[in-house]
């Protein structure tokens, strides 16, 4: 009788094993075949000694055992996955064996259906004609370079004269007839001929230059010696001298200029007259040197506006008009630029702050002529 769990070998019937003391059913221990006890071996006997031992040295420990559980039982996804994995492995196997027996079998095929190599007999060149033979090679002299040429570049064409077929022309005739006999074919050669190379240089023609048309000029009118042409008539208008316009002005006297400017000097007062009807409505002291100095500024700034716009347009002031006075450009005669008549107003201007000593000037100057009126080259004319 042999234990279920480990397999030992019991020689009488108990529930416990001896060897794994695992308990076993009733039905268990009914007697079983052994299998071959008509031929007892030595190693049976050997492995029951050794299970016995191997209980008794179990059932001397004291740790507690449940009943119906065993030690070395192996779980069941253990077991499933052990057969996966033999399914696995001989599937691929089988694969293997497969494609290894393709493998052999398209080798077999393939070294069928090559062709054997073979050796083929070597062909057969007819033999040459040696009087071919012979006009190869003397028109393959004809053509080599001649060693005698010379170095530097040819200015002409020159052929030199072939004496080999003048001196054996029975030759020529026999190597001319042996080539009109059929000959056998003989083998073409694939690789490309080699160039040959001669002696001649090619001339390049002329490019001749078409000639540009002639031009044709007009004619021209030439004057000879005859002075009374009508053509130069126009000479008549050049004149023969330069003249030289000397212009004489006639300076205005002192008594109208002075009076002229004493009502140029109403006028401008008249015009500040607003800036001083502002000043005493809003109760200013004139004593306050603000107000002074706005006003005197006031009245220089109009006076200087006054005589410049009027000098520039006109030619002329007010009180100017009054006594028939014009302001011109001493070198053309002309009303003053606008320049003029400004550095005119403000030498005038600054010449009344300094209480008139600057106008004393036109006394002493001989053509009567004021320090605005030098500096600006301008003169003030009786009209």
């Amino acid at each position: 009788m042999r234990c279920p769990s480990c397999g030992a070998l019991l020689k009488r019937r108990s529930l416990n094993c001896l060897a794994c003391g695992a308990i076993r059913n009733k039905d268990s221990v009914e007697p079983t075949q052994q299998p071959q006890s008509s031929f007892p071996s030595i190693t049976e006997e050997a492995t029951s000694a050794n299970n016995t031992q191997k209980g008794r040295t179990k059932t001397a420990s004291s740790l507690v055992e449940f009943p119906g559980v065993t030690k070395h039982s192996m779980p069941q996804w253990r077991k499933e996955l052990g057969e996966r994995v033999r399914e696995v492995q001989e599937r691929r196997a089988r694969e293997a064996a497969l494609e290894a027996g393709k493998a052999d079998q398209e080798i077999a095929d393939g070294s069928k259906t090559l062709p054997g190599l073979e050796l083929l007999p070597q062909a057969q060149v007819p033999p040459l004609n040696p009087l071919v033979a012979a006009a190869l090679k003397r028109i393959e002299r004809a053509h080599v370079p001649s060693h005698f040429g010379s170095g530097g570049v040819a200015t002409a064409v020159a052929y030199q004269e072939r004496t080999e077929f003048a001196a054996a022309p029975e030759r020529v005739a026999e190597a001319a007839c042996a080539a009109a006999t059929p000959q056998p074919e003989e083998p073409r050669n694939s690789a490309v001929p080699l160039e040959r190379v001669h002696n001649l240089a090619v001339v390049p023609t002329p490019v001749i230059k078409p000639e540009p048309p002639p031009v044709t000029l007009k004619p021209r009118r030439l004057i000879g010696g005859d002075l009374n042409d009508p053509a130069l008539n126009y000479l008549d208008s050049i004149p023969m001298a330069v003249h030289i316009d000397n212009r004489e002005y006639r300076s205005a006297p002192m008594i109208s200029r002075i009076l002229s400017s004493v009502v140029d000097l109403l006028v401008v007062c008249a015009l500040s007259s607003p800036i001083v009807a502002l000043v005493l409505l809003t109760n200013l002291k004139w004593e306050d040197l603000r107000v002074m100095t706005f006003a005197a500024g006031a009245l220089l700034l109009l006076g200087f506006l006054y005589l410049t716009i009027s000098t520039a347009m006109t030619g002329r002031t007010l009180g100017m008009k009054f006594f028939s006075l014009r302001v011109v450009d001493a070198r053309t005669g002309l009303i003053p630029t606008g320049g003029q008549s400004a550095g005119r107003a403000i030498i005038y201007l600054l010449s009344l702050a300094s209480a008139g000593t600057a106008l004393m000037y036109a006394f002493i100057d001989s053509e009567r002529h004021t320090p605005h009126d030098r500096f600006t080259r301008t003169a003030v004319i009786r009209t």
